[in-house]
This record gives structure tokens, C-alpha cells and sequence, in this order.
């Protein structure tokens, strides 16, 4: 009596792919002109001096173009986000993809895109609005919250939306106490519990965020890089 033909016979060889794991996730988020993208900046400069080559992504440029900003948060909102394309590309990235990355351009209202160059080892998000969203799909990210004083933050607001934004000081201030204020009651203040770390005030920053980081121990490297970081971030994101 003849055996049956084996299975490796009757079954061709397939070639099991595992799925590729997301590289890291860093957040950085809090109120409005906290120092978010200086921050942001400095961390990169520190993990770059590293051999770390981080992704750095804004928020900000994923703002709606057609959003009109009426009712009682006008831009102060995660509606005004595009979160699905922004969560869209942070999975792409996250797998070391490189798609052009969307850009948005605060004092015209407009959009454009931008290339990006690889590889990269840990993507940077950093924002006020769109961290919400992303934080609900992905409880894996670290996310590092900035507490600072608003009277503190209404003058730095003052200082840069009248000199980068050519934006009206009145009108500054009424945004800050009016849409802003209560944008950050509602939607960035929350997000202080689930940080991971909490920031008052910018000083030693990088000496507290550095050792969150896995696989990364701070170095005298640091401060050099806070300072490199610093002169880096004049162009800042923060809404």
C-alpha cells in the first residue's frame, strides 16, 4: 500500500513576514507659546549628538486650510486638525516610510509639502492641537507635558505673533484670554494626567527628558546641545 504524498509535497513554502515594530513615539505638548518647539528643538539636537537621528513632526502643520475658526474656540480646537492624515502619515513614518509631510504656513492660512530624508531612528511630535487624537490610537507614546505660568506665555505670544504672524497686539490678547484660554481648558489641560513627565518652567529640561528615553543616558553632551537647540528653534510652531 502506497503512503500518502507528505504535506511538504502538496503545501508550497511560504515565507512568513512578522510585522515590523513602530519606531518610537515622543510627544511634546502643552498650552499655547509654552516652548513647545524650542523643546522640541533642543531634544533633537541632544539625541542627534547621540548618533540618534530623530524624525521632528509638528502639529501645527496639519491645520485645516478651509477652517474658518468661527465659534467659541476658533482655531483652539483638535477639530481644526486634520488627524486623519496626520495619524495617516505618523503610521507611515513610524514604519520608516518617507512621504512628503505636510506643511502649514500660519500667517497665510495655506498648505504646501515637504520631503523628508531617511533613515531615522524615533519620530518628535510636537503641538498643542492633534495630540488628543493620536494619543487615543497609540497609549505607547511617552509624552512629555510643559506647565508655564500664561502671563509668562501671553507675552511671548505677543512677542511673536506681532513679529512672525504680523498679528495685531489687541488682537493677540484677545485671543490668548478669549478662544485660546478656553480651547486649553477643555482640550490641553486633560493631557497633563497621562504625561509622563510634567515640565514647570523651561530650566534643566533636557536633564529630565533624556533619561525617559529608552537606550539613552544624558550626557555633558546635553547642555551644549540645549544651547544648539535654542538657536535653532527660531521659527517656532506653537498656535
Amino acid at each position: 500500500m502506497k503512503q500518502p504524498p507528505s504535506s511538504s509535497r502538496l503545501e508550497p513554502s511560504v515565507a512568513i513576514t512578522l510585522p515590523q515594530p513602530l519606531l518610537p513615539l515622543i510627544c511634546v505638548g502643552g498650552p499655547s507659546a509654552a516652548g513647545k518647539s524650542q523643546l522640541s528643538a533642543q531634544l533633537a539636537a541632544a539625541l542627534r549628538s547621540q548618533g540618534i537621528n530623530p524624525l521632528p513632526i509638528a502639529c501645527d502643520d496639519y491645520y485645516r486650510c478651509g477652517w474658518s475658526g468661527d465659534g467659541p474656540y476658533g482655531f483652539d480646537t483638535p477639530a481644526a486638525i486634520d488627524s486623519e492624515l496626520l495619524i495617516q502619515q505618523l503610521h507611515t513614518v513610524r514604519q520608516g516610510g518617507l512621504p512628503p509631510l505636510r506643511t502649514y504656513d500660519m500667517a497665510t492660512r495655506t498648505s504646501s509639502w515637504r520631503p523628508i530624508q531617511g533613515p531615522y531612528e524615533m519620530v518628535l511630535l510636537e503641538g498643542a492641537y492633534g495630540l488628543q487624537q493620536v494619543l487615543q490610537q497609540d497609549d505607547s507614546a511617552l509624552l512629555i507635558y510643559i506647565d508655564v505660568p500664561q502671563l509668562q506665555r501671553l507675552m511671548r505670544r505677543l512677542k511673536r505673533d506681532v513679529r512672525q504672524r504680523q498679528r495685531q497686539p489687541l488682537r493677540v490678547i484677545r485671543q490668548m484670554l478669549g478662544p485660546v484660554r478656553r480651547g486649553e481648558r477643555e482640550f490641553i489641560t486633560p493631557l497633563k494626567a497621562m504625561a509622563t513627565v510634567v515640565l514647570k518652567g523651561n530650566r534643566d529640561q533636557l536633564s529630565k527628558v533624556m533619561p525617559l528615553i529608552p537606550g539613552i543616558q544624558p550626557t555633558a553632551g546635553d547642555t551644549a546641545a540645549l544651547k544648539d537647540g535654542a538657536d535653532r528653534s527660531h521659527g517656532s510652531h506653537d498656535p
